[in-house]
């Protein structure tokens, strides 16, 4: 049984419309944000724990500062410059690879699954 707004693209539950795709698709990256966020926080008792005490509230407050950062881009993400926000924020993220080496790798991981999901979205095409 239909209510009609599967054909108008609506967003309503049980439509397949255009309109559900960048909803998905901005959910999606929402999650990937968060995690990614949830990740740097996790990295902060790694890094006291791995400088044996000798690092920097400099390096640490890097770490918290980025989550805050993803967690606000997360929920931002479908106003206007949102996903220009969460782009240039992985850039940052990668650079916190000068707080301890295993940032790059895990900053180049969320990034190459952060362009992955931007290749996902339609493109539009000049008529």
């Amino acid at each position: 049984m239909s209510n009609g707004s599967a054909a108008n693209g609506s967003g309503a539950p049980g439509s397949t419309g255009a309109g559900d795709a960048p909803r998905g698709l901005y959910a999606i990256g929402s999650a990937g944000l968060a995690i990614e966020a949830i990740v740097l926080l996790l990295a902060g008792p790694a890094v006291l724990s791995l400088e044996r005490g000798h690092v920097s509230a400099f390096r640490v407050g890097y770490l918290f500062a980025m989550a805050v950062l993803l967690i606000v881009a997360a929920a931002r993400l479908r106003k206007r410059g949102g996903k220009m926000f969460a782009t240039a924020l992985q850039v940052l993220v990668i650079a916190g690879g000068a707080v301890t080496w295993p940032m790059y790798v895990v900053g180049l991981a969320f990034a190459a699954i952060w362009v992955y999901w931007l290749r996902l979205w339609p493109r539009t095409r000049p008529t």
